[in-house]
Formats: C-alpha cells, structure tokens, sequence
C-alpha cells in the first residue's frame, strides 16, 4: 500500500467514477482499475462492491476510507508545512473566519498583512463558527477567527482577540427608545428578527431556554446587514453583535438595550489545531492580529 494506491482509492469513491478519476490524474483507465485491484490483494480484503453504476464500500472499505482521508490530508499539510520553512516569505495561509470578525476586525489586518507579505497569499473561507471550527480540526484550515462564547474543544488552542458583546436592537421609533433597559417579560410578545444559524443563533436560543422564554420569531435571515435593515424599517428587534451596528448606532439609525439577563462574555478569538505547528507564516499573521 501506498500514499497513490490511498489516493485513488479515496477520489474513486467520491467520484463513483473510474475515468472521471483517471482524467483528474492524468492517467489511463486500466492504471486507475490496476492500482485498485492491487490494493484490495494487498489488504487481502474485499473494500467495495458494485451495484449498478453505484459503488458501495464494504465494512473494511469504511475503514480503509476513513484512514486515507487523514493520512492524505496530513502529507499534504506536512508538504505545505515544509514548503513554509523553507521559504517563509512566500507561501499560502488558510483561514477560517465568522461573519463578525470578517467584517468588522479583519479587513484592516488583511490590508496590513499583504502590506508587509506582499508574496505571501491568504486563502479566506466566511462561514459560521461551527463551519469555521470544524474545518480547523479536521485540517482544512490553517487558523480560524470566529465569534464564540465559553468555546472549548480539546484540540484546539483558542486564544481570544476582542470582546464581542451581543445587544438588544430596535428602531429608534420603537417604544423602547426611551428606556435605560428593559426586561424579559417585555420582549416576550415582541417580533424578533433573527440570524438563522451559526454561533449568534446559538447564544440566543440558549437564553432564551435558560429563561424559559418563548421568542417570537417573525423572520430569520442569512444575512446581517439584511437583518439591520428590517430592523430600521420596524419590521421587528434583534439581538446582534455590537460591532454590527456601531455606525448605525452613531448614526441614529438603531437604539441599543442590554439583553436582559444574558451573560456577555462573548469573544473574538483565534483557533487552531493544537498539534499543529505555527509555522513562520502563521506566526506573521497572529503577530499582525495582535498588533491591531
């Protein structure tokens, strides 16, 4: 068995397809049928069988798949790891981020970044912090920037950046404007405009279950700027990160309230896998995260 035998075994699984995977190598058709044959006498197993034009891996075939997705993904970020030391002036980050910190933090370190590494090129994935935390671990990603409260996973460092506290949104024609606070059974009958997933959504369902709190959720939205403005317009109110609305807020465009009894310690913060390197290139980049 081999790191080739292994690949063309996993791409031949997800492609269902023997000539699609010779055409991604550059090779022919009976290389690809040879490598597999030689595989299965090898592992002196049946890994897969034939139903139609359906390939369907036997119990060692899961097993076999499962292995050769980790050990191809680790030569890989073992060849790209090399690849930073020896030139640690060029090379490729990946990063993960949330909505928030991709927005609102990052832009002006991303500017400052290229700046100073003008030949050193980030790959940049926005997606919501469970996406984003998942893709570090399972080594799809260099580092994450995401959105968390009390985040704790054992194979990952989290190391927080900023605050990122959440806020009680509304109009500022809405009843509430003139109020210091308000309270729970307030909010009860309210119409609540709310992100529909990702770790916001999250926080906010926990609240609300922690206070036994039936929100009425009138709209749910993929997108934060579109939240804010069905806010403006008095469609409803909405619980978002402080950071989202700060202009709007100067601007008078939306009135902000303490959520009533929701613990703020939410975070910006940085995660990575904890048995990966920090190599030259990730460390210029958490340098110029810390340094904003």
């Amino acid at each position: 068995m081999n790191f080739q035998q292994l690949d063309i075994f996993k791409r031949f699984i997800d492609e269902q397809n023997v000539s699609k995977v010779a055409k991604d190598l550059g090779l022919k058709q009976p290389t690809i049928t040879f490598h597999l044959k030689k595989l299965e006498k090898e592992m002196r197993i049946k890994l897969y069988e034939r139903k139609g034009d359906k390939i369907s891996l036997l119990p060692a075939g899961v097993t076999l798949y499962h292995y050769a997705g980790q050990i191809l993904s680790l030569v890989k970020e073992t060849e790209r790891v090399m690849e930073d030391y020896k030139n640690h002036q060029r090379g490729k980050l990946f990063i993960g981020t949330s909505h928030i910190p991709a927005n609102y933090l990052l832009p002006s370190v991303f500017v400052r970044f290229s700046n100073q590494h003008p030949s050193i090129h980030l790959s940049v994935q926005v997606q919501t912090t469970p996406v984003i935390l998942e893709k570090v671990k399972e080594k799809e990603l260099d580092v994450g920037i995401v959105s968390e409260q009390d985040l704790k996973d054992d194979a990952v460092e989290i190391r927080r950046l900023a605050p990122d506290p959440l806020v009680l949104i509304h109009s500022p024609h809405h009843p509430f404007v003139d109020r210091e606070k308000v309270t729970l059974e307030e909010i009860r009958n309210e119409p609540f405009i709310l992100h529909k997933n990702g770790s916001t959504r999250e926080i906010v369902n926990q609240w609300a279950r922690d206070h036994e709190l039936p929100l009425h959720v009138k709209m749910e939205l993929s997108s934060i700027e579109a939240i804010r403005k069905m806010v403006k317009m008095q469609a409803g109110i909405s619980i978002l990160s402080r950071r989202a609305i700060e202009q709007d807020v100067q601007r008078k465009e939306l009135a902000v309230k303490p959520v009533p009894q929701l613990t703020n310690n939410r975070y910006i913060s940085l995660i990575y896998r904890k048995d990966r390197p920090i190599t030259p290139i990730m460390q210029y980049f958490i340098t110029a995260l810390y340094s904003d």
